[in-house]
């Protein structure tokens, strides 16, 4: 159980309860929701929604072994009893209502809000009495035949409390909290009156829809160009209002029907007035229809955005819903009332997945029996590569990876750069909970997605409850230093012109067509016989998809080793022979580096040499400028005046010394004697150095002039 149940569920008081009321009719629907840490599920029995915070559900054994009380799960009580049949619950987009859909109507009831230290509704009680109600109860009541196929939130509603609602007669109603807003008209209509065939037997009727991502207005664009034109002539206040006003924009409204074909609705969240285009044109052409067994729609917000089209055969159909060149037109044969404009748009199918609807006993013997069943398509949203497809024979994960390819083509500045979608999705059976040829199924009853860690709860039929952990992104496993190792020698690779790598190869040959899947119990055991077949298709499929491949990885191992060692041992010689040449270019170039310091000195030498007889050729021309023989004079006169003063400077000195040392023998000859000399002797001898001094100072002076005129 630790295998199929990391959370650990099973034992938890909810699912206790609600395994004891589980509906009794065994088809696909969804009776879990999650948004952030509360997980929501419907318990048939009593007709009320049960409610649990899983992440503080993983902390119980450790609360209990700290002796606090295990956070039990709370009860949300319709204030109105919710009468009809409930197949479906569906979480707003910010968690403040909940719509509970069945068949035959759709209720509303609002949360309250959340307090306490573990995030529960109304500080963790118990059992909380909840306002609900039902919309157009009336409407149920007066056409019995009426039935719900699709309910969805509508991502643009600013109080989410917009819902949409998808009816059997080709509508849409477009609801905020109680109120009906708009009914919009998505096909012919379908009711059955007296003798008339219904539209089902031709596949007319709209069986799912999703809302791709917002486009801008045409239609608000032309408007505003009109106006523009028209007020040409009015005021600069009415032009002012004329650029304030909000730009609108039309959300796309996809819709499937049974045949097929696929409509597109044009409509915003407040439109009175809707554009419907289509069939839309669907791209390549085959033989066979797309869809003829259609029965869920699904869209992935990637641009452009991807279309997932499931049929009830198993098929899986990957398009691109692009605009188109030219607008295409088809008359409604069907209903003159209904109104269709020329299509805008186009799909293009890049791929087909076909999945495996269970390990049916009959496919191993090799016969041709088949399994078909009603497939439900649910988006991941953390991981919008990826997405879920459930049904009666347990659940698929389908990872599209065109479109990372389509990301990558979308990031690129190269100017040459060209779209080429040639990954393959990869779709892995996670868990089958059908084995055999019988009738019996054991159906999914309810999916939940977790988040912040990522993980899946699914709940079948029989009671039991999966829950497995989720990887995000494959990517995500690698370091940063191996997916910076991988980038660059994808580089490498790409600019060598060389082949996929090693790590793809591998990828490659250990890719597999078919998966084993965790097998789900069954409330009813299956015989000896049963078990026995299973055992061997689970064996053949082990020997064929895993150890086949494994031994095919082995022997490209050994390749792969053995033509390492040919290459390393080459290497070695190569290096061992580029050893060799070094040393010898490095005796070279120490040889080269002593002729150069060689010849950079003779260099030198020569150029002063030059220099100097270029100076003296240049003073003995005959044809020298008047200028510069003057010039010339000047600077012999300069130097010999320099030199006389020179002379006169080192007399001078001379006679400082000389008369310094006198002074100082004088002094000390009268700080040995009393004698002084007459105050006027004194003064004149003070008077006669002090001129000296003056004299000296300026000869001094005049020398450095002489010398900055010089240059010297």
């Amino acid at each position: 159980m630790a295998l199929t149940d990391v959370l650990e569920l099973n034992k938890t008081e909810l699912f206790t309860k609600i395994r004891n009321g589980l509906p009794i009719v065994p088809q696909t629907q969804n009776l879990l929701d999650c948004k952030d840490d509360l997980l929501y599920a419907w318990d048939s029995n009593e007709s009320c929604l049960l409610v649990t915070n899983w992440r503080v559900a993983q902390l119980q054994p450790e609360s209990k072994s700290a002796g606090k009380q295990l956070v039990s799960y709370q009860t949300l009580i319709p204030s109105n009893t919710v009468g009809l049949y409930v197949d479906r619950v569906v979480v707003s987009n910010e968690g403040s209502l909940v719509a509970l859909s069945g068949p035959q109507g759709v209720s509303i009831l609002e949360v309250p809000r959340r307090s306490g230290p573990n995030g529960n509704f109304m500080d963790g009680k118990a059992k909380i009495t909840c306002r609900t109600y039902s919309l157009d109860a009336l409407l149920f009541q007066n056409n019995p035949q009426l039935e719900v196929r699709q309910v969805r939130w509508h991502p643009d509603s600013v109080s989410d409390s917009t819902l949409l609602v998808l009816f059997s007669n080709n509508t849409i109603r477009v609801y905020n909290h109680t109120k009906l807003r708009h009914v919009w008209k998505v096909g012919p209509h379908t009711v059955k009156t007296g003798a008339n065939t219904s539209l089902s037997d031709f596949g007319e009727l709209s069986v799912d829809f999703d809302i791709a991502p917002a486009v801008k207005s045409r239609n608000e664009a032309s408007n505003v160009l009109s106006t523009t034109t028209n007020s040409l002539n009015q005021s600069n206040k009415t032009l002012a209002a004329a650029k304030a006003k909000k730009e609108r924009v039309e959300w796309p409204i996809v819709i499937l029907r049974e045949n097929g074909n696929i409509y597109i609705l044009l409509a915003g969240i407040d439109s009175e007035v809707t554009r419907l285009q289509g069939p839309i044109t669907i791209s390549p052409q085959t033989s066979a229809n797309y869809g003829l067994e259609s029965c869920a729609l699904l869209i992935i917000p990637s641009l452009p955005p991807t279309v997932i089209i499931a049929e009830s055969t198993g098929k899986l159909h990957h398009a691109l819903l692009l605009e188109a060149e030219t607008t295409e037109h088809y008359l409604n044969e069907v209903d003159d009332g209904l109104l269709i404009e020329p299509s805008e748009w186009t799909l293009h199918v890049t791929e087909t997945v076909e999945l495996e609807l269970g390990l049916s006993s009959s496919a191993a013997n090799g016969t041709s029996e088949t399994y078909n069943c009603p497939m439900y398509l649910k988006r991941d949203l953390i991981n919008e590569m990826r997405y879920f497809a459930y049904h009666n024979a347990g659940l698929h994960i389908i990872t599209v990876n065109f479109i990372a390819e389509l990301q990558r083509f979308l990031d690129s500045e190269a100017a040459d750069n060209q779209l080429a979608l040639a990954s393959a999705s990869s779709a892995e059976y996670i868990l089958c909970t059908k084995f055999d040829s019988s009738d019996r199924i054991n159906a999914v009853f309810g999916i939940a997605l977790l988040q912040m860690p990522a993980g899946l709860v699914l709940l079948l039929s029989s009671g039991q409850v999966i829950s497995l952990k989720l990887v995000i992104d494959a990517q995500l496993l690698m370091t940063p230093k191996d997916q910076t190792l991988r980038k660059v020698t994808d580089a490498v690779l790409e600019q060598q012109g060389m082949g996929p790598s090693f790590v793809d190869t591998i990828k490659g040959l250990l890719q597999r067509s078919v998966s084993q899947p965790i097998l789900a119990n069954k409330l009813n055991a299956s015989s000896a016989h049963e078990r026995y077949e299973l055992l061997n298709q689970s064996i053949e499929v082990l020997r064929s998809q895993y150890l086949k491949r494994h031994e095919l990885v082995r022997a490209e191992f050994a390749k792969r080793i053995n033509c390492i060692k040919l290459q390393k041992k080459q290497q070695l010689d190569e290096i061992k022979s580029l050893e060799h040449e070094r040393e010898i270019i490095s005796e070279r170039a120490h040889k080269l580096a002593e002729r150069f310091e060689e010849i950079s000195d003779n260099q030198e030498l020569l150029v002063r040499r030059c220099q100097k007889l270029m100076q003296e050729a240049n003073t003995t021309l005959p044809n020298n400028v008047v200028a510069e023989r003057e010039f010339t004079l000047e600077v012999a006169r300069i130097n010999k005046a320099t030199k006389s003063l020179a002379a006169a400077l080192d007399t001078a000195k001379k006679t400082s010394n000389k008369q310094r040392y006198h002074i100082g023998k004088s002094q000390e000859s009268g700080k040995s004697s009393t004698y002084e000399l007459p105050e006027k002797q004194q003064r004149t001898i003070t008077d006669v150095l002090t001129q000296l001094s003056s004299e000296i100072d300026r000869q001094i002076a005049d020398i450095k002039r002489m010398n900055k005129i010089v240059g010297t």
